[in-house]
């Protein structure tokens, strides 16, 4: 993951490159995402990016785990029967402030290009109604951010599997 020496930037500069690095990962693919973009925006020098960071890859899921961070911060613990309402109503919160949070962008370009690009991991092993319900949730998410004229019908459909 990051590197030591980024630890110890001041706040401020940690900012500025982490606001460069979601600006390039929300506007190009990780394929297709440049150094050179990055380090002209967050004003430091080429050779300061590879003592923050092992390489793009390394970069990108330090920016994308600080969104997931920030995101699941304001989600119950864990999904269960008796909070469904909760975790419905946090998508539709999420979905319609994702661009004011600015992680929306990231987390498109994420399902649309870079989880095939990073490879799909296996989601851990959890009791079955918990990996049901965070399956599910998180396939309404990533339904709802790839085509958000569907919320509605998805969060119905979200609700109609979690009822039966």
């Amino acid at each position: 993951m990051v590197l030591p020496t980024f630890e110890h930037l001041p706040e401020a500069k940690q900012a500025r490159v982490t606001a460069a690095l979601l600006a390039e990962f929300s506007h190009y693919p990780l394929a297709q995402a440049q150094v050179a973009r990055i380090v002209t925006a967050a004003d430091i020098a080429r050779g300061a990016f590879y003592k923050y960071f092992q390489d793009l890859t390394d970069a990108y899921q330090y920016v994308f785990q600080q969104a997931m961070r920030e995101i699941h911060s304001q989600l119950p613990q864990r999904p269960t029967p008796h909070n469904t309402a909760v975790y419905i109503d946090a998508i539709r919160q999420f979905v319609g402030a994702a661009d004011a949070c600015g992680y929306q962008a990231l987390i498109v370009m994420h399902y649309r290009y870079n989880e095939g690009f990073l490879g799909v991991q296996p989601s851990r092993i959890a009791a079955p109604k918990t990996w049901a319900f965070t399956t599910l949730y998180h396939q309404t998410l990533r339904d709802v951010l790839l085509a958000p004229d569907t919320l509605d019908a998805r969060l119905a459909q979200l609700e109609a599997a979690l009822a039966e």
